[in-house]
């Protein structure tokens, strides 16, 4: 009896770390707040970042990394967005050992898909690619907008412990 009650109380602290869990990357759906997100100014560009729905990558954190500097953290279901300086950037993930250069052009959006992958280097690696509009679009359609910002600090130090 005593272990049945045990098994219950796990289940449900299991569940209540889920929802816990889930509500740190909930934000509004996309679809109703993209009309609340604002214009672009003219001498900047804007970077969307978005993983799909992935309920085995449900508790893994990407960072985002550009130029060098780490923006933000994203979660399966969410989209966030970055507004920098028109140009030339560079994208890093798979702790730097990966790259991907970027070209904004003023007023521009680019759309960034982070997907995790099992490659032939380590299985759970990131892949970071460029979606045309169109397809991000749709894509976003059912994620959650979320601030750019780092929640999951334990993420930064995987980065810099090498």
């Amino acid at each position: 009896m005593a272990d049945k009650r045990r098994y219950h109380v796990a289940k449900a602290g299991l569940v209540f770390l889920m929802l816990f869990l889930a509500g740190c990357a909930t934000g509004e759906a996309y679809d109703a707040a993209k009309s609340q997100i604002p214009a672009i100014k003219s001498d900047m560009g804007r970077v969307f970042v978005y993983r799909s729905r992935n309920p085995f990558a449900l508790f893994h954190s990407r960072v985002f990394t550009l130029d060098g500097k780490h923006i933000a953290d994203n979660l399966a279901a969410t989209v966030f967005y970055y507004d920098v300086k028109s140009g030339q950037h560079v994208v890093s993930y798979n702790g730097g050992r990966s790259k991907l250069n970027i070209d904004l052009s003023s007023g521009g959006k680019i759309y960034l898909k982070y997907s995790i992958v099992s490659d032939g280097v380590v299985k759970g690696n990131t892949l970071v690619e460029v979606i045309d509009p169109k397809t991000a679009e749709t894509d976003l359609n059912g994620l959650h907008l979320i601030q750019p910002m780092i929640r999951h600090p334990d993420e930064l130090k995987k980065l810099t412990a090498k």
